[in-house]
């Protein structure tokens, strides 16, 4: 059995949220809809949701 742990803390309301779980932390930014997330590690990820159920989504690496 593992244990896991997730907490998300709002910023700024509907725009910076901070996400602290037991393998780090993530900060997001942006809307429901089109968001940017750059983790602890140096991933990123960039998703925009589209109409009609599709969307759209690049993974990125700090450099």
């Amino acid at each position: 059995m593992s244990l896991h742990y997730h907490r998300r803390i709002t910023l700024i309301p509907r725009l910076l949220h901070l996400n602290v779980g037991t393998h780090g932390w993530s900060l997001s930014l942006g809307t429901r809809r089109a968001h940017i997330t750059r983790g602890s590690g140096g991933r990123g990820r960039a998703s925009v949701r589209l109409p009609g159920g599709f969307s759209w989504h690049r993974s990125f690496r700090r450099r």
